[in-house]
């Protein structure tokens, strides 16, 4: 059936990996929009998201083979070859087979969202439980520029899945709430 895509779905994220990753966006969206800075439920939301991406990390070594780190690590090989495919130039097998898991370039950006979700925990965490960065400006500043680069990171996350999902003829968003997805394949052809 060449030229098809698939109707057949492989399980890609556990429940874990989606429970973690529909919590963060609740507890990062809570504490932006509904919370005020400083308050008792902002800090314990930060806390929890913190707590959260520590369980997500170890997830990556101890989890099944999909939520693995090795299974999506965006190294500078595959990013590469991913770069190579968006531009066309890349094999028909680097085309046609961009794995089940991340793309190299998703991975990068769900990289720096939690890179910047644990910085907005530790900048949080010294502005109210130490005396040392009690009101230091840099802190809150660093603070606030994270939050709001989350902000502005988390829209292109989004449209990033969206054109994954269009290229691969598989709605990406809605299998991180089910956890399946069409395992790689031919570009479908519709002629």
């Amino acid at each position: 059936m060449r030229g098809k895509v698939s109707s057949r779905r492989v399980r890609v994220w556990d429940p874990l990996v989606r429970l973690v990753h529909w919590s963060l966006v609740a507890g990062f969206l809570a504490n932006y929009f509904l919370t005020e800075e400083g308050e008792r439920w902002h800090q314990w939301i930060g806390y929890g998201v913190a707590a959260l991406i520590g369980v997500r990390i170890l997830w990556g070594f101890v989890g099944p083979w999909s939520a693995r780190w090795t299974s999506f690590w965006p190294t500078p090989e595959r990013l590469r070859a991913s770069l190579r495919s968006a531009a066309g130039a890349g094999t028909g097998a680097a085309r046609s087979n961009p794995g089940i898991t991340h793309t190299p370039l998703g991975a990068v950006m769900m990289l720096t969202l939690l890179a910047l979700l644990l910085g907005l925990g530790a900048t949080g965490y010294m502005m109210e439980e130490t005396d040392l960065f009690w009101g230091v400006a840099w802190v809150e500043e660093a603070h606030e520029l994270m939050s709001d680069a989350i902000l502005a990171l988390v829209p292109l996350h989004v449209l990033g899945a969206l054109w994954e999902s269009r290229k691969r003829q598989d709605n990406l968003i809605a299998g991180m709430v089910h956890g399946y997805h069409r395992p790689p394949g031919p570009p479908r052809s519709d002629a």
